[in-house]
């Protein structure tokens, strides 16, 4: 990688190999984005280099950087000189995109593509522009992170390395993520767990082959509700040998809970324990490989956020309005892809006339849940209430009631959805099942939302399609992260208890 515009010796050169490994630096890609990065990069693919700009959202917590490609700067005719095999940039490239992050909040970074085959290790050429770049955008993005990575090809997988300049040191990138885009973190991807037993897993390799398997031990899968769905898909997922697992709800298990959680007894409903405790040790008892996490709260809780930043995808798996519109707003400013599923039961005169499945995916690009008019405004203003504010109005409902006024203008009633085990596993086995499909780059949900009836003709199987309102706020604000809190379509309440990491998850042992 080199410039054609003269540029000195940076006296960081030969200084970067000086990279910090006591962060966590996860980048997150999402379409359309990452497709028009990728294919800009391997345009001159399989021998010779390219580049762009690129601009970064970012959010930084605890030890953790979460960065979100929030556009590309795509070079124009000139910027890179053709006529040679590595990446020359004109300066005039240079000044334009760092003209550009006066008028933006993001950081900037640069990408280029090494030939087909070669490790995407720094080059010194690398080292020396990395550092000329770090210091000449600090002039116009001061206090903002600067970010390089490397991409090429090796062994049929892309496979990136990457670090960043961030509060004076330099960072080298723990995780890739890219949503329907399998990708390999150089110099080495973790592995979640001990290898796996390859006859545990022959029918899923028989199926998919042996790199979508290790593709799933590297993964991990972030489910939001361990109730009749959640537990189901929880189940689906630990035994398709998925690394991962990021349990998360607030709740404990009930009676009335035993007909639908897998892995749940009459022990544990008795004892109060909590759903994600329940979920945690079934999951060790089908597959102690996966590593659990384990969270009693709820979303958008900036624990549990910063927590689902480490997942390649979410699972929606409560009843929830907020949990539903705060799942979307991960996958809009954080690029967190999302599969939402729900059930419901109607019948007529002891009949059952419809049982229902829905299946909801939220991708970066795609309408939000509010463009889909899928949140109804009034549950969820109930649902972020306070105990004692629900008290006082429906306190004040029951006596417009009695006044011969509409109490509804002070707390609406809803009835709770019927749901049965039956229901429950079929939408959490669906979910998961498109799960595995991304994670393995098999195959993609073939739908924006589903719905379906199991007691319909042909299952009366519908896909409704809508188009994003053209002013939502979800069409300005994607990859944003942090920069976009001003446009978030939902935050957390103060009064909700603080999330708390379980760490035991059988009858009080310690992990």
């Amino acid at each position: 990688m080199a410039s054609s515009a003269r540029i000195r010796k940076s006296p960081w050169a030969g200084r970067l190999h000086d990279v910090r490994n006591d962060q966590t630096i996860i980048v997150r890609m999402a379409d359309p984005e990452v497709s028009k990065l990728f294919a800009l990069l391997l345009e001159r693919y399989p021998e010779e280099e390219w580049a762009t700009f690129v601009r970064f959202g970012w959010r930084e917590s605890n030890g953790q950087l979460a960065l979100t490609l929030a556009a590309v700067d795509v070079p124009e005719e000139g910027d890179l000189d053709r006529s040679v095999p590595h990446v020359a940039i004109d300066e005039s490239y240079s000044l334009r995109v760092a003209l550009l992050a006066e008028t933006h909040p993001h950081g900037v970074g640069i990408v280029h593509s090494h030939p087909k085959d070669y490790q995407p290790a720094p080059s010194q050429i690398d080292d020396d522009m990395d550092g000329y770049y770090s210091e000449y955008f600090e002039g116009f993005a001061p206090e903002r992170p600067y970010v390089s990575l490397i991409v090429s090809e090796l062994a049929g997988e892309l496979t990136v390395s990457g670090r960043v300049y961030w509060q004076g040191a330099w960072h080298s990138v723990t995780r890739f993520l890219a949503e329907g885009v399998p990708l390999r973190t150089w110099p080495t991807s973790p592995s979640h767990g001990r290898a796996k037993p390859l006859d545990r897993y022959a029918r899923l390799t028989a199926a998919y082959g042996d790199l979508a398997a290790e593709r799933l031990q590297r993964a991990t899968v972030a489910i939001i509700g361990a109730g009749g769905t959640g537990s189901a898909a929880i189940e689906v997922l630990a035994r398709a040998g998925v690394g991962r697992l990021l349990i998360v709800d607030p709740d404990t298990l009930e009676s009335s809970n035993l007909e639908r959680v897998h892995g749940s007894t009459p022990a544990d409903a008795s004892a109060k324990r909590s759903k994600v405790v329940v979920a945690a040790a079934h999951v060790r008892a089908i597959n102690p490989d996966c590593n659990v996490v384990a969270i009693v709260g709820s979303v958008p809780q900036t624990e549990v956020v910063d927590a689902i930043l480490t997942a390649d995808l979410s699972l929606g798996c409560t009843d929830q309005q907020h949990s539903r519109l705060a799942l979307s707003d991960l996958s809009v400013r954080y690029l967190v892809p999302s599969i939402d599923c729900g059930v419901a039961m109607e019948g007529s005169d002891g009949k059952v006339t419809g049982q229902i499945v829905q299946i909801v995916r939220f991708l970066a690009s795609d309408p939000c849940a509010l463009c889909r008019r899928m949140i109804d405004p009034p549950r969820l203003a109930q649902e972020l209430m306070s105990q004692e504010e629900r008290r006082r109005r429906q306190e004040a409902a029951a006596a417009a009631n009695a006044e011969g006024r509409a109490g509804g203008a002070y707390w609406r009633n809803t009835p709770q959805l019927n749901t049965v085990g039956h229901l429950t596993t079929v939408a959490g086995a669906m979910a998961a099942g498109y799960a595995i499909g991304w994670l393995t780059g098999r195959f993609d949900p073939p739908f924006e939302r589903l719905q379906m009836n199991l007691v319909a003709p042909w299952l009366g199987v519908t896909d409704d399609e809508l188009q994003a309102v053209p002013d939502c706020v979800c069409r300005r604000v994607r990859g944003w992260a942090d920069q976009g809190v001003a446009d978030a379509l939902i935050t957390a309440p103060h009064h909700w208890t603080a999330p708390t990491l379980i760490r035991n998850t059988d009858a009080g042992k310690p992990i």
